[in-house]
């Protein structure tokens, strides 16, 4: 009983702090990215030019901490199950980088891509909070009219 060894390998405390920050990192990204999303005026499109746009970027940035904390509690999880998120992982963290420097057009919010085809000022916050509440089929109708012009 005097000679048997207790093996804490699985518990390193360096690992859990650091997996504590990621989580908070995480969180706080992910809120300040869905604020960025889904405010009813965006204030995103004031510096938005088509390229850059680190608000909406940070949400893949969140979603990319929270992933990368994962491993620090060493969940048992299948094969696959661990490739699928190691593969979000990537995509995430891919994304809030490009996104200092260029953001994908195709993860914009549909809204606003219609409203830029029906003309409303690209960086008018006002004016694309009005086209966002307008409804969708309505914005569908802009968008058409403005494609023909």
């Amino acid at each position: 009983m005097m000679n048997q060894v207790v093996l804490l390998e699985g518990v390193v405390p360096g690992e859990i702090l650091a997996a504590i920050v990621l989580i908070l990192i995480g969180l706080l990204g992910l809120w300040q990215g869905w604020v960025a999303y889904t405010k009813p005026i965006s204030r995103f499109v004031i510096n938005y030019r088509g390229w850059t746009c680190p608000p909406l970027a940070m949400f893949y940035g969140g979603v990319g901490m929270l992933l990368m904390s994962l491993p620090a509690f060493k969940p048992p999880l299948h094969r696959i199950v661990a490739e699928v998120i190691g593969l979000t992982w990537v995509f995430c963290i891919l994304t809030f980088l490009i996104g200092f420097f260029w953001f994908p057009r195709f993860l914009l919010r549909r809204w606003h891509r219609r409203a830029v085809k029906a003309g409303v000022p690209r960086n008018d916050p006002n004016a694309m909070g009005a086209f966002k509440a307008v409804l969708m089929e309505q914005q569908r109708e802009a968008a058409q009219r403005g494609n023909r012009r």
